[in-house]
């Protein structure tokens, strides 16, 4: 059991729906494979939340110690924060992206939903 809890905001919930629909064009098999991937991750994140490295891509993420989980043979990134006892996701990407800028803008959807809910 873990001390730590995962939360997923809407937005990323949002971004995983999309490319489970985008990969069921392909197949359902192939959808299905990225969802297990993805909940698989989050689960392994929640029980060990350092067992992913700190992104050194982006001098941001570094300083932000923001850590990268790759899901779905290396297709695609998950991007994370450990904040307290909360690990927050805060990106589901295709690796082939650069990233930074659904990054940056997801930390802000993120921040100002922190602020609204107080």
């Amino acid at each position: 059991m873990s001390d730590y809890s995962v939360q997923i905001p809407y937005f990323i919930e949002d971004d995983v729906d999309y490319f489970y629909d985008y990969l069921f064009e392909f197949g359902e098999t192939t959808a299905e494979r990225f969802h297990m991937d993805f909940k698989g991750k989050v689960a392994q994140i929640q029980q060990f939340p350092f067992s992913c490295a700190v992104d050194t891509v982006y001098p941001s993420l570094i300083g932000k110690q923001i850590r990268k989980a790759i899901i779905y043979d290396g297709r695609y990134l998950l991007l994370y924060m450990i904040r307290g006892k909360n690990v927050v996701v805060l990106m589901v990407e295709r690796a082939e992206r650069d990233y930074i800028a659904t990054f940056e803008a997801n930390l802000r959807l993120y921040e100002d939903e922190k602020q609204q809910d107080g």
